[in-house]
């Protein structure tokens, strides 16, 4: 079996951009594009033929569409989902639910209306409980994908949905099946008031799908899905609201012009499956204004609900008397006076919203402040260790400097420890300058340099005293032990070779005076006075050679 290629996004593309492309790539033009076409104009195709089929016909017509649009709408979800990743292919699941619960009750109930009620279904069914359940497996798909509210907001937006569902529940009753119910007979009244709740339960699901959403959506994105999820229940409340009124009165019949916004509905989801989703946007790119407008209107939608409700008793009463009139005018200006806390209250928290964003912004201003700052502070101290090195440190060898070797002996003098001391310097260098030139006496101070420090140990200081001086201090030496290592160190000068500056000496030869301190009696200016006159012997005695005091 061919192995798949693993894809990576290519460096400096927006993570949302590969992600559309590999929704994309899993969903072929092959397939998008009859899909869309089908999904597009499958809705206007189905009015068109109620228009032109004869009457007779119609039913059938609906019958026979119906479900075909269902099938081709729930592939296109079930291909939809599949392209989705781990967390979004969850959410569509649910709708992809209640679809399948959809085609079901959409292939039952049609064929029992072309074999049996051939056309002239009846005012109530068990199909029509059943519907029920469809919004509801989109409404739990919305809410699932929302930003996870806690458990009072939750309480809050469900009491403000059964308050909405109340004033709904109240109007339709007296307004739409209060009429059909005076005179009707009680089997009549049962089927009328089981019919009522099939478009007023699916208006719970789509006003309960609406106030989720202004509540708790993402607003660094606006996810298409969400909001055709929201359109398809919309749609289906407005049919369900249709056919109750036309089925009530007793003029719907299969293939009314009311049955393609069930299709369309269906057809909203499924179209909301296979289009990518819009990216989000930073926090910074946020539309605080939207997010408040929004906030508001859900807050305030109950008060307007129960507003709109008593306003209907108003103009609806009959028998005015006073406390009747005082009891609904107090409770309307309770309701004003509660919409105006709120509006000051959101305006209040506008307030408090941009102050926290501003905070924020001051916040990230500090914080690269204090990045630049203490970026500023490492470079000012490298910059001050690299002086106070330069400072301490010969321009000419590398190797500590008069400054550096007298701190270093206070140091030790304090200490206390043993210490010896091997002062050099080299032979005829004058001569060399003025023989081979300055630049030549440099190179072969550098190479004196450097071989001083390939003979010293770790612990020991390897420095430039000055002109053509150097010093070795060795902490913990005895006397003996530096008479060799100075032994050693001026062989090694004699037998190196320094044919290879161009012009220069063949041999340099050093002199060498050492010493060593001699404990608390001892002070530093004496113990150098004395490695001085041992140099100065060593001079004396015929240069490139050691003499010890």
């Amino acid at each position: 079996m061919e192995k798949t290629p693993s894809i990576r996004p290519p460096e400096g593309h927006d993570d949302h951009m590969f992600e559309t492309a590999l929704l994309y790539r899993k969903l072929t033009p092959s397939f998008l594009r009859p899909a869309v076409w089908f999904l597009v104009f499958f809705t206007p195709f189905y009015w068109v033929m109620l228009l032109l089929v004869p009457a007779s016909l119609k039913g059938t017509a609906a019958d026979i569409l119906s479900p075909l649009g269902a099938a081709g709408a729930l592939w296109i979800i079930w291909k939809g989902m599949k392209s989705k990743g781990p967390g979004e292919r969850r959410r569509w699941q649910f709708f992809f639910i209640g679809s399948c619960i959809y085609l079901v009750l959409e292939c039952l109930w049609r064929g029992t209306d072309l074999l049996v009620w051939k056309g002239h279904s009846p005012i109530s069914s068990v199909y029509d409980v059943l519907y029920v359940f469809i919004p509801l497996c989109y409404f739990v798909g919305i809410i699932y994908s929302l930003n996870r509210p806690g458990r009072s907001d939750v309480l809050r937006v469900l009491f403000d949905l059964v308050i909405i569902m109340a004033v709904a529940c109240t109007l339709e009753w007296q307004f739409l099946l209060a009429p059909y119910l005076t005179g009707a007979s009680d089997s009549e009244k049962g089927s009328m008031i089981l019919s009522f709740l099939y478009p007023v339960l699916a208006a719970g699901g789509w006003i309960g799908c609406l106030l989720f959403y202004l509540r708790y959506r993402e607003h660094s994105r606006r996810n298409v899905g969400e909001l055709c999820a929201i359109g398809a229940v919309g749609c289906w409340t407005a049919a369900n609201h249709l056919y109750f009124i036309q089925n009530i009165q007793g003029n719907y019949a299969s293939g009314s012009w009311v049955d393609p916004l069930w299709s369309l509905g269906l057809h909203l989801l499924a179209l909301a499956s296979i289009l990518p989703d819009s990216p989000r946007t930073s926090p910074a790119k946020a539309r605080p204004k939207t997010q408040r407008i929004e906030h508001r209107l859900q807050t305030l939608l109950p008060y307007l609900a129960a507003g709109t409700l008593i306003c209907f008793v108003l103009f609806e009463f009959k028998r005015w008397q006073p406390l009747t009139i005082g009891m609904m005018v107090t409770t309307l200006l309770v309701l004003a006076r509660q919409v105006v806390v709120i509006v000051s209250y959101e305006k209040l928290l506008g307030v408090v919203s941009r102050s926290h964003d501003e905070l924020e912004r001051l916040h990230r201003e500090n914080l690269y402040h204090k990045e630049q700052l203490e970026r500023t502070i490492g470079q000012l101290n490298e910059l001050n260790a690299s002086r106070e090195a330069e400072a301490r440190t010969d321009f000419l060898t590398g190797l500590s400097n008069r400054r550096s070797i007298n701190e270093w002996l206070h140091r030790h003098a304090a200490a206390q420890r043993r210490l010896s001391v091997v002062l050099l310097d080299v032979d005829h260098f004058k001569r060399i300058n003025d023989t081979y030139g300055h630049d030549t006496g440099d190179v072969v101070l550098a190479e004196i340099s450097r071989l001083l420090r390939d003979s010293a140990g770790p612990a020991d200081l390897v420095g430039r005293f000055g002109g053509e001086e150097f010093i070795v201090l060795l902490p913990d030496a005895g006397p003996e032990q530096t008479a060799v290592f100075a032994e050693r160190l001026r062989q090694r000068v004699a037998g190196h070779s320094f044919q290879y500056i161009p012009g220069g000496p063949e041999r340099v030869t050093v002199s060498i005076g050492i010493t060593v301190w001699n404990g608390e009696k001892d002070d530093i200016p004496a113990m150098l006075k004395r490695a001085d006159r041992s140099l100065y012997m060593a001079k004396r005695q015929g240069r490139n050679t050691v003499v010890s005091m």
